[in-house]
Parts: C-alpha cells; sequence; structure tokens
C-alpha cells in the first residue's frame, strides 16, 4: 500500500533522478527547514524524516525548490508529504 501511496506521489511531483543521493535528500530537507509549515512537522517526526528511506526517497526525487516557488505546488505539497508521514506513522504503529 506504501508503495503504490508513493508510486502515486512520485508521478504526480515527476521526479528527475531515479535514485537520489543522502546528499540530495539532506539538502532537500534543509531547504524544507526554511519553510514555516515543515518546521512543526519536522521537529514532531524528526526521526522518520532522518531515517525512513521511502520518506527520504520521496523528498529526495521531488523538485524542492521549483515545488516551493509555486503556491499551490507547494500546499499540494505539504498536504501529500503530511498524508505521506501520517501513513508511514500508521503503518509502524
Amino acid at each position: 500500500m506504501l508503495g503504490d501511496i508513493l508510486q502515486t506521489l512520485l508521478t504526480l511531483w515527476g521526479s528527475k533522478d531515479a535514485f537520489p543521493t543522502e546528499e540530495k535528500q539532506d539538502q532537500h530537507l534543509r531547504v524544507l527547514r526554511n519553510e514555516e509549515w515543515f518546521q512543526p512537522l519536522f521537529s514532531e517526526h524528526m526521526e522518520l524524516f532522518l531515517s525512513n528511506k521511502d520518506l527520504r526517497f520521496f523528498i529526495g526525487v521531488s523538485d524542492v525548490e521549483s515545488i516551493l516557488a509555486d503556491s499551490k505546488k507547494k500546499k499540494r505539497f505539504e498536504e501529500d508529504l503530511r498524508y505521506l508521514v501520517r501513513n508511514i506513522v500508521k503503518r509502524n504503529g
């Protein structure tokens, strides 16, 4: 189920990199941490953002700079990211 969710989200956000590096994932997290809406989400689920492979993959393949530059894309990305986090938390009990 989580694999289906990830596949849908990746299709939606149009990945350029098939396999993002740890460096790319960390870079995108640094950019996101400057966003006001992301800060409480990151604080609450820091361990997930730093260690969950599915979540890090999604962040790494997303074109974060382009997404954040467009208010509609940004809102949708925020919703998708929150949805993904909820599902990962639910899956892990």
